[in-house]
């Protein structure tokens, strides 16, 4: 107990060192957004780990997925209650529980010895929950950091926070596959993830500036929390991840099929309990002190202001499809060049490297002002062209046709990587822009949960389709392969043509096109939100 004090006092001192006044929000901001990448290099990476963790520990590809799927389990599963702690304790604070969290599972990786994976799989879980914490926490201190007189900053916050979530994945890969040839393999990359993270961790302490509370901030409490519905949810979304990931290898396991029904069962009771019972008892009796009941003291973990966000809906389920089609052309991608051409991690990382490019290309040529003058539903549109035409370019990929990587490859995945980050340009900015700060962790967290399933799902239909790899030795072998990577190039068509229709049909406008995002921001984060939905219904057409 009395080491616990003292930690606690030195991170007390640690907080109070400095200044706020000598504290600059954009050093600050930098620095949350350096570590942040972190979750999307800890999940590519695992793509070009696998091969030198399946030596390591004598297993199979099955088995070793785990690693990267146990990791993506939890992020998963935690990610809509973390966005919900973080509004409550603060982004700031949960922050630096997450990074922590993050840093000693990473460390507790790379000592494991290698007698049994099951071990590497569950604290790759832990780190999972720790970096669950992250993207909410710091989508909602970028929304609470460029408000008031810095809210002129917030669309190049976004930006910046689009490259580090996604502009990275290419990245991750080369890493993952250059720490594989060093002479302790996977472990070298988890000694450089806890260094990374625990040396940033340690500057945040000292530095990171706490948010300024709101009204609707103060009234939040942790013991308030919708336990009963957190806890249907997490348990729902692991289930159904698992079910998932084990459906990947056989679907007709009962392993699959059981979990993922009792999974989706069991995350719809969370939604009935809060839709159907919680939420229309609490306005029943709103007129009650709420001390009264305990129902009447739940803050509700899917709050109906969400409802007002435009086109929150049809977003949820683009944005999620987008993460599905990203993770099946980046599987194709490194199991097409691993396999069939035999490249290395570090060659195979090298050549996947062009969707990342594309995105953070389209990041850095974002201006705000230029799609307004388009217009956001046609910028939609554009969007969904592209990524179908150069998912159906990247398809024509063929190891019999000399130069096949440049004629289809290079181009068309830059492409990809551009069309898909002009999407989440407008998608992260409008959902920032119409969210009431005191939500912003838990709505981003259920988009996050929301793409995190689905991510899960391209995750499980590459396998489904492909079925057990291994290298491609013989040119009738090299041929088997490439028809069933095929096959999964035909369902994520399918899925881009699905997204090209909601955008073209459900996409709904706004009646002013030339609204300043700006002022709409310093409106919206100034406003209560009954004025909130008062300007809802008088300057957009929401779903």
């Amino acid at each position: 107990m009395k080491a616990l004090n003292r930690i606690y006092n030195v991170i007390i001192w640690a907080r109070n060192v400095i200044p706020l006044e000598k504290r600059n929000v954009f050093v600050v901001y930098a620095l949350i957004l350096s570590a942040t990448c972190l979750d999307n290099l800890n999940s590519s990476s695992a793509f070009t780990l696998q091969s030198n963790i399946e030596k390591a520990f004598q297993t199979n590809s099955s088995t070793a997925s785990w690693v990267l799927s146990g990791y993506a389990l939890t992020l998963g599963s935690f990610i809509l209650v973390s966005g919900k702690i973080s509004d409550i304790i603060g982004p700031h604070n949960f922050y630096l529980v997450g990074l922590a969290l993050m840093s000693l599972c990473s460390l507790i990786c790379a000592v494991l010895p290698t007698n049994s994976i099951i071990t590497l799989i569950v604290f790759r879980a832990f780190q999972g929950i720790g970096a669950s914490s992250l993207v909410p926490s710091t989508l909602s201190l970028a929304a609470n950091y460029f408000s008031g007189d810095h809210s002129k900053y917030l669309p190049g916050a976004i930006v910046c926070y689009i490259v580090a979530l996604t502009g990275l994945f290419g990245l991750g890969m080369i890493l993952g596959g250059a720490f594989s040839e060093t002479n302790i393999g996977y472990k070298s990359y988890f000694y450089f993830v806890f260094a990374y993270s625990a040396i940033i961790n340690i500057i945040l302490l000292f530095l990171i500036i706490p948010i300024e509370k709101t009204k609707e901030h103060k009234n939040l409490k942790l013991k308030n929390i919708d336990f009963i519905g957190a806890s249907l949810s997490i348990i729902g979304l692991l289930l159904v991840i698992i079910g998932l990931t084990e459906g990947g290898n056989n679907w007709r396991s009962p392993k699959a099929y059981i979990t993922f029904i009792v999974g989706v069962f069991t995350f719809s009771s969370s939604l009935i309990f809060e839709i159907f019972y919680i939420k229309p008892f609490q306005k029943k009796n709103q007129n009650k002190h709420s001390s009264e009941d305990w129902r009447l003291q739940i803050d509700l973990l899917y709050p109906p202001e969400i409802i007002n966000i435009p086109n929150f809906l049809i977003l949820l389920i683009v944005t999620g499809l987008y993460y599905t089609t990203f993770t099946m052309l980046s599987a194709i991608g490194v199991q097409y060049y691993s396999l069939i051409e035999l490249d290395s991690p570090v060659i195979v990382g090298v050549k996947i490297f062009p969707i990342s490019a594309g995105l953070t290309f389209g990041a850095l040529l974002y201006r705000q002002s230029y799609y307004n003058k388009i217009g956001l539903r046609k910028m939609f549109i554009f969007s969904g062209v592209i990524t179908l035409a150069t998912t159906i370019w990247f398809s024509r990929l063929d190891f019999r046709k000399s130069n096949s990587y440049w004629k289809f490859g290079f181009i068309s995945m830059f492409l990809y990587g551009y069309g898909i980050n002009m999407y989440f340009n407008i998608y992260t900015g409008v959902v920032v822009s119409n969210t009431p700060l005191h939500l912003q962790g838990v709505v981003n967290g259920i988009y996050q949960t929301c793409s995190q399933v689905l991510l899960s799902i391209g995750n499980a239909l590459v396998p489904s389709i492909v079925g057990n790899t291994q290298v491609a030795a013989t040119f009738e072998s090299k041929i088997k392969l490439h028809d069933k990577l095929q096959i999964v190039f035909y369902v994520a068509m399918g899925f881009h043509v699905l997204i090209l229709f909601l955008m073209v049909f459900f996409v709904k406008e706004k009646k002013q096109n030339d609204t300043n995002l700006v002022e709409e921001i310093h409106y919206l984060q100034d406003a209560t939100i009954e004025k909130k939905d008062e300007y809802y219904c008088e300057t957009l057409v929401c779903e």
